[in-house]
Parts: C-alpha cells; structure tokens; sequence
C-alpha cells in the first residue's frame, strides 16, 4: 500500500461528515478527559518554548482549551462548525491565546509556523496525501506532529458486552480494527519518533453520562442511528452496567492515552 492510495473505506468523508451533527457536538463532552500525563509529555516536548500550537480536528478544543495557558498562542481548527460553537462556550473558550478556525485542515488559511501541531483522534478523517504535505510545511524545523488516541476506557470488566453493542448497532459497517500509526508509517505519511501510554489512571462518571459519551462517536451517533436503536443500544448498554455501577449510579475505570510524536511526510 502507497502514499497515492485511498485512506481505509471507514474513514472517508461519509463516516466523518457526521461529526457536523448537533447531536455529536453536544454529547462530545461526556468522552472522559485526557489524563493530566498526556498534557505532560506536549510540554516536554516544546522544550524550553511556550510555542505555537495548531490542533487539527480540535472537536470542542479539549486539548486546545487545557493548553491555553501553557503556550504562547494555539489555532484550534474543525469542519464542524456545531463543534466549535459548542466549544465557544466551554471553560477558556473565549481565551485570548486561542483562536478558532472552521474549515478543513486540508485548505483552511492557517497562520504558521508552528512548534507543534497535536491531533486528538482527528487525523484518521482527513485527507492523508494533502494534509500530512501540508503538516510538513507549516512545522518549524523541529517541531513535532502529535497524534493522540485514548479517551475511552482502556479496561472494565463489562468491555466484551459492550463491544458486542457496539458491532451490533454500529452504522459504520466498514470498520476494522488496525494500527493507525503503522498504517501512516507504511504509506509513508508519518515518521514516527516516539510512542508512549499514559500510566492508566481511574476515572468515575455516572453511567447516564457514560452511556451517552457513546453518541459522540461517528458510528452510534444518534441521528444515523434513528430514535428506536438509539433507545434500545442505551438501554441495553445501562443494564449492562447496572451490575458494576455503586453509589447511586456511578461507574469506575481505566483511562489511558497514547501519545505518538513525529514528523509528517511531504
């Protein structure tokens, strides 16, 4: 497989336009946090420098929002302009260090250079043989493309239930499970230079929330899954966890995140 092919067939514009629905922007902030680690190693990684920032496909700015005090300025850019107003209204979204950009990372105006360009579960929907030539050319010389992954639990006992849900009501009929960054290593996009997971760490939330953090991701959102599987997938996924859920509905597991850095390939 070449850098010219097509990306996976689970990951084309079909797939990913969904993340413009209301419903995704809304229930985004149910997904459990990044674990204070992941902010660690970025700020290791700028060195010295409180940097220039770029967060590609930054959602509701989850990571854009955390580091706003910890650079110099960050550009935090989405096609999905529900996700940004959302965004908008959070905790330090109207921070004066941050700027929002809507478009697609592929042909937005951007202000470069930048330090560092971060992708919190984003860079899998855009266009590889645009976007990572792009990467290349805004990055300073030693500057870092971060790609993030883990805002879900990495380990519960109720983990196999709940993924037989998932395949059973999931719209994205086209997903296989593979190694993102072996996969952009091999097409020559990406080259990795390091790769670390956070120490797991125990996050609690009710399960009402819990359940629905499911609908903030592509292939259980709810309006492309319709009224009557959304009802019956929550239902089911809550009866589930009824028998691991303790003071008055709250659930506990492991978070952890994987954090890759390297250089994007032109």
């Amino acid at each position: 497989m070449d850098r010219t092919s097509p990306r996976p067939r689970q990951f084309w514009d079909d797939h990913a336009s969904l993340f413009k629905n209301r419903s995704l922007a809304e229930t985004y902030k149910f997904r459990p946090p990044y674990p204070d680690e992941m902010y660690q190693i970025l700020h290791d990684l700028l060195g010295d420098r409180r940097g220039r920032i770029l967060d590609v496909g930054c959602g509701q700015g989850k990571i854009a929002r955390t580091l706003v005090d910890r650079v110099d300025a960050i550009d935090a850019i989405d096609f999905s302009q529900e996700m940004i107003r959302v965004g908008k209204s959070l905790v330090n979204g109207n921070h004066h260090n941050l700027r929002w950009i809507h478009g697609r990372v592929e042909e937005a105006p951007l202000h470069p250079p930048y330090d560092m360009v971060t992708a919190g579960s984003s860079i899998h929907w855009m266009e590889w043989s645009v976007v990572f030539p792009r990467l290349d050319e805004i990055l300073t010389t030693d500057g870092h493309l971060v790609i993030i992954d883990g805002d879900r639990p990495v380990e519960s006992p109720w983990r196999d239930a709940e993924l037989s849900l998932i395949r059973k009501y999931s719209t994205n009929r086209h997903y296989e499970k593979m190694d993102l960054i072996q996969e952009l290593a091999d097409r020559g996009h990406f080259q990795p230079i390091g790769d670390r997971w956070t120490t797991p760490v125990v996050f609690s939330q009710p399960v009402a929330d819990y359940v629905e953090s499911f609908h903030s991701r592509q292939s259980l959102s709810k309006e492309q899954m319709g009224d009557e599987n959304v009802k019956a997938f929550d239902t089911e996924l809550t009866d589930v966890l009824a028998d691991f859920a303790y003071d008055q509905g709250i659930i506990s597991f492991q978070i952890a995140t994987r954090v890759t850095w390297g250089k994007p390939l032109a």
